[in-house]
């Protein structure tokens, strides 16, 4: 039986299902330094399933050896506006949710900052954008 260190260091070597933003949370507080994909660096346009698309104040991607079974691709992950994808430790201090859209029911978003520290200016440029776009919840901050 592998003992609690052994399963995470063992996960981030190959693709894993992690079932709920919960077990997410949890996982990328204990092991943050994942594989990141940037889809979107910041300032490029994304739509999130909309026509219209927006340049976006963050840095926008994925882990992608952590699997989300709402979409089978890796786990979505918002970058705090004042750091990057090159930070270490980065945390989750928030998620972004959709909202009355069964088909995207789990398909959260997660928000990292390098050792869950963050700017209140942060904090106002994710929910600024996500605010206007009625498909979301609002943005849940853990502190």
């Amino acid at each position: 039986m592998m003992t609690f260190n052994e399963h995470w260091s063992q996960a981030k070597k190959e693709p894993i299902v992690i079932d709920t933003l919960d077990e997410i949370v949890t996982y990328i507080g204990n092991v943050p330094n994942q594989k990141i994909h940037l889809d979107y660096p910041k300032g490029s346009s994304k739509g999130f399933g909309r026509e219209e698309k927006l340049p976006i104040p963050f840095d926008y991607g994925e882990y992608p050896l952590l699997i989300n079974p709402a979409d089978n691709l890796g786990w979505d992950i918002i970058i705090v506006p004042s750091s990057s994808k090159d930070d270490t430790d980065l945390i989750p201090v928030g998620h972004v949710q959709y909202d009355n859209e069964p088909e995207k029911e789990g398909n959260d978003k997660i928000i990292v900052a390098p050792k869950g520290q963050y700017t209140s200016e942060d904090r106002d440029i994710i929910n600024n954008f996500f605010d206007p776009i009625a498909r979301f919840k609002p943005v849940s901050w853990y502190n």
